[in-house]
């Protein structure tokens, strides 16, 4: 690919218009030219790649002050035939308020476990009297079923409806999206059900096994 670059670069030098006054280069100086022009080329476009690498990382974010972020997820167990939900709450300085990991049955799709990781964050959020509320998850669908004003109309419509219920009972509830980057530890506490009782919970703490997916979760 360089041999290639080097080349098409000489070619072009050598077949610039004789009418533009042109330095003279031997074609040793013609060569080295070329080889300096491909590497700056090559520097400036991984230059650019490191950028948009760094741009396209996600992490979790804090919510604002005196509301708390309650993320959930929801993962499958075919073999076991379960499936499990993780919740944690954080404050805006990414400390956490509470953590649960809860074994549930197996069910048909994934959004429908995924909606009632949403409804079990919305108790959770009732159980420790948190009354203002960011609630967030990595499920598409299911966010925008939330944040639909009217019915839905899914097979897991009925637990959106209770979701919402749920959410208007609080004093503020915001439903939001974030991709599976952003939601690292809430995906390894519903993973954690395999391994645990049928519920766990932690209040401001969490178990020694997630500490360090707790800490990746914050890197921004």
């Amino acid at each position: 690919m360089q041999i290639f670059n080097l080349l098409k670069v000489g070619n072009i030098l050598l077949q610039s218009s004789p009418k533009e006054k042109q330095p003279s280069w031997s074609l040793h100086e013609l060569g080295s030219r070329a080889k300096a022009y491909v590497v700056e080329f090559l520097n400036a476009n991984h230059q650019a790649s490191q950028v948009s690498s760094r741009c396209a990382q996600v992490s979790w974010s804090p919510p604002t002050e005196l509301v708390y972020k309650g993320n959930f997820d929801a993962t499958f167990f075919d073999t076991s035939g379960c499936a499990g939900i993780g919740v944690v709450y954080r404050n805006f300085k990414g400390q956490v308020i509470a953590a649960l990991s809860q074994k549930i049955p197996l069910v048909q799709l994934v959004e429908l476990a995924k909606a009632m990781a949403a409804r079990q964050a919305l108790l959770f959020a009732k159980e420790l009297s948190l009354f203002d509320v960011e609630i967030e998850g990595d499920c598409s669908r299911v966010l925008a079923a939330l944040n639909m004003a009217m019915r839905c109309s899914t097979l897991f419509g009925h637990v959106i409806d209770e979701c919402k219920s749920l959410g208007t009972s609080l004093r503020s509830c915001k439903f939001s999206h974030v991709k599976r980057e952003g939601n690292r530890l809430t995906h390894a506490l519903a993973r954690r059900v395999i391994i645990s009782a049928d519920t766990d919970v932690w209040v401001e703490s969490l178990s020694s096994d997630l500490d360090s997916v707790f800490q990746s979760d914050l890197v921004q």
